[in-house]
């Protein structure tokens, strides 16, 4: 009966163990660079505004004059924005499709634009900024 509890105190001592490693090598690296966040109009301005911003071979323009614009998916894409909250809303068209208005939060990282809609509750997408 004592080398039964033995055993079993060593293996869940050893799952217990096995678990942290896991979870300490999933930590973050404190010395990685992390995202800045876009809070104000301001700061959006000068990491976004009149910037190329590329996504899966598509790419458009965010304007200084509250409009987008660019070549997006062989069909152009057009549309209005404004700053508001934290937060970057749209309203645009790609083509003849009319796509659903959105306010997208932003967080930058060097040259990765990470976007996230519903105002930072919904997909996230990365986009390169040229």
């Amino acid at each position: 009966m004592n080398k039964i509890i033995a055993l079993a105190t060593a293996a869940v001592a050893s799952v217990t163990l096995a678990g942290c490693m896991e979870t300490s090598s999933m930590a973050p690296d404190a010395s990685a660079p992390t995202a800045n966040m876009i809070q104000t109009e301001a700061e959006f301005r000068t990491a976004i505004v009149g910037r190329t911003l590329t996504f899966n071979g598509n790419s458009f323009s965010v304007n200084a004059d509250g409009t987008l614009s660019g070549p997006w998916d062989g069909s152009g894409i057009t549309g209005t924005w404004n700053w508001d909250n934290g937060a970057m809303c749209r309203e645009a068209r790609i083509g003849t499709r009319q796509l659903d208005p959105d306010c997208q939060t932003f967080a930058v990282d060097g040259s990765t634009a990470t976007v996230t809609r519903d105002r930072g509750a919904g997909q996230s997408f990365d986009y390169t900024i040229s």
